[in-house]
């Protein structure tokens, strides 16, 4: 392998995020949602026509009456949507259990995570499906990341480097 293929490994595993308690907090928020987010993706792909039946029968004497045209719009999108959330949301998962760790490339994750979050309901669904205050909290927790990130790195005295470290450094 090219050494700078590896010192480009030992930059991507690198731990230099120094985790606090606020950014404990913000990853605790932030799984709880992405869980919450890919549980809801994965129901939808599994149960997309049982809730389309369901909804679809007469129910107008319950509190699903006003919003049944919106579900139905909802639920009635192209099971790739789901299959995808689905995804994006593991990417979510993915990246807050990296930042937890340590790793700065779990923001990257989180970042990619967020931004299809956001785009592909509007991508499948149209702009019925913009949601201001779904883009002004997932700009507030990527500003809250990127800002924490910046502002506390270790230095690189206290990084800890997997193996290829050590390879990278011996030649």
């Amino acid at each position: 392998m090219d050494i700078k293929v590896k010192k480009l490994i030992v930059r991507i595993f690198d731990k230099s995020l120094k985790i606090g308690w606020k950014m404990k907090f913000m990853l605790v928020l932030s799984f709880i949602y992405g869980f919450a987010f890919t549980l809801n993706n994965l129901c939808i792909m599994l149960f997309q026509n049982e809730a389309v039946s369901y909804i679809k029968q007469n129910i107008n004497n319950t509190v699903l009456y006003f919003w049944k045209e919106n579900l139905l719009f909802f639920l009635s999108a192209n099971r790739t949507l789901y299959i995808l959330c689905f995804v994006t949301g593991l990417a979510l998962l993915y990246g807050c259990y990296l930042m937890w760790k340590g790793f700065k490339w779990g923001l990257l994750f989180y970042t990619l995570g967020k931004f299809f979050q956001i785009s592909l309901p509007i991508f499948f669904l149209g702009h019925r499906m913009i949601a201001i205050g779904n883009i002004m909290i997932a700009l507030l927790f990527l500003i809250f990341y990127y800002v924490y990130s910046f502002s506390h790195q270790m230095d690189k005295s206290e990084r800890k480097y997997n193996s290829f470290d050590s390879a990278a450094q011996e030649k």
